[in-house]
């Protein structure tokens, strides 16, 4: 992510490992995929034990990708909380 390479980043988010396996869990995974991929996510993984997939995308097509996959949910009947969060620059800080 830090060089910008959008071709690195979607070859980095093509997990052979345990997605696919995980994503059959999942109703609905594939068209969510899809509909992230098409409004111009540069992937999506699963995250952690699965309640979560995260999509990442360019700052711009963010608005396009979460209505994309919040709509794509809707086609299934699942009620998911989809949201479009901002990269953390600053890291962990200590506050007294």
């Amino acid at each position: 992510m830090e060089t910008g390479n959008e071709n690195w980043l979607r070859c980095a988010l093509q997990d052979k490992i345990h997605q696919p396996y995980r994503q059959s869990l999942i109703q609905g995974y594939e068209a969510v995929q899809q509909a992230a991929l098409n409004a111009g996510a540069y992937g999506m993984v699963i995250s952690g034990a699965g309640p979560t997939l995260l999509a990442l995308m360019d700052v711009t097509n963010a608005d396009a990708v979460e209505k994309a996959m919040a709509a794509a949910w809707m086609e299934f009947g699942v009620k998911a909380d989809v949201r479009a969060i901002g990269l953390d620059t600053q890291g962990a800080q200590i506050s007294t």
